[in-house]
């Protein structure tokens, strides 16, 4: 089975939240098989290799059934 996307790239952001504590969020953007771009935000406690493969996929997979319809 083919991957659901490709051309991964992470960039890491220190955000301030209303409360006033600081905490890192990735912004991770990648594109479908069929080449849709698409962006996820994900906090520091999620930013796993597996957590992230996770909901690359799961985004991916939502992409491709919409555009399929």
């Amino acid at each position: 089975m083919a991957e659901k996307y490709h051309g991964v790239d992470v960039i890491e952001r220190t955000e301030i939240t209303r409360e006033g504590k600081i905490e890192k969020v990735y912004r991770i953007t990648a594109y479908t098989a069929s080449d849709v771009h698409f962006t996820l935000e994900i906090g520091e406690a999620d930013f796993t290799k597996a957590k992230v493969h996770e909901l690359l996929t799961k985004k991916a997979t939502q992409i491709e059934d919409i555009k399929a319809l």
